[in-house]
């Protein structure tokens, strides 16, 4: 193809984008609405079936429709950039978590991610920023840019956020079922990362109710699991690890229970109040 073809081809698919925008703008195709299918359009339009694709992407990638592998292409709604950023954020963290996307990976850039999950370019762009304040992924530099990478084991706050999830997919998927017993050294040697990360990660899990804390007959201490969902679970009665269900109930300290309660707690509180501090910096970085 010359130059000429080329650029009648380009200007002929922002054409047939430019008119549905008009038409979407106009409210002749409404929120939710099927858009006509590629034929139609070629048939509409008189041009070729790549042309109408490049007219789509584009149109995709700005926002104003979103595609549903086997349903068709839709004018978006308000809801359909809540549920695509959910299925983008949601894939991406799993894929962190379960090791697709290893410790160090660079991600593929926005506009492959946008045309994998067929999602407009903004939606990946908030999915990534929202997965690098939460600890899991980076930029050069801390600068949003092309270049995103799953953060390493060394950087602050990972290897808490790595273990924590996949300790929560463990639960959930069973491989850690209900009365497993685990140490900190324990998650330490399975997962990742240094007992430190581990033992907050543990300490987030018993917050959320996931897992309970149980002392050994030796003096030691275990984290023994309890349920699967935030919320969700079911109290079930937690023996000691290692100790047999006869074997008579033991009264820990009241004062060194709230002793380790209150250590754990501000504990708790110095992390959210690190979160807090970072997103605050993030947020003044893009106001300037």
């Amino acid at each position: 193809m010359d130059m000429a073809a080329a650029d009648e081809a380009r200007l002929t698919f922002e054409r047939i984008a430019d008119d549905l925008r008009q038409q979407i703008r106009g409210g002749e195709l409404r929120p939710g609405q099927l858009l006509p299918t590629q034929s139609q359009l070629m048939q509409t339009y008189k041009a070729s079936s790549l042309t109408v694709q490049k007219a789509i992407r584009l149109l995709r990638n700005e926002g104003w429709v979103i595609a549903r592998q086997g349903r068709g292409t839709f004018v978006t709604r308000s809801a359909d950039f809540e549920d695509a950023f959910e299925k983008v954020a949601g894939d991406l963290q799993q894929q962190v978590y379960s090791g697709a996307l290893a410790p160090g990976a660079r991600l593929p850039a926005r506009e492959v991610l946008a045309e994998h999950y067929e999602v407009p370019l903004n939606v990946v762009t908030n999915a990534i920023a929202l997965l690098a304040g939460n600890f899991l992924l980076r930029y050069p530099g801390e600068l949003p840019g092309d270049e995103v990478y799953v953060r390493d084991w060394d950087d602050q706050g990972f290897a808490t956020q790595l273990i924590h999830g996949r300790l929560v997919q463990k639960i959930r998927d069973g491989s850690l079922s209900r009365g497993t017993a685990v140490t900190v050294e324990e998650v330490a040697d399975r997962i990742g990362g240094d007992a430190e990360a581990a033992d907050q990660a543990l300490t987030y899990l018993a917050l959320e109710g996931r897992v309970k804390k149980a002392h050994r007959p030796n003096g030691s201490m275990a984290y023994v699991i309890v349920g699967g969902e935030f919320g969700t679970e079911v109290p079930v009665p937690v023996q000691p690890a290692n100790e047999s269900p006869d074997t008579p109930k033991r009264e820990f300290p009241t004062e060194a229970g709230l002793a380790d309660l209150t250590h754990r707690l501000e504990r708790a509180l110095e992390r959210i109040g690190e979160l807090e501090e970072r997103v605050e910096h993030l947020e003044g970085r893009d106001a300037d």
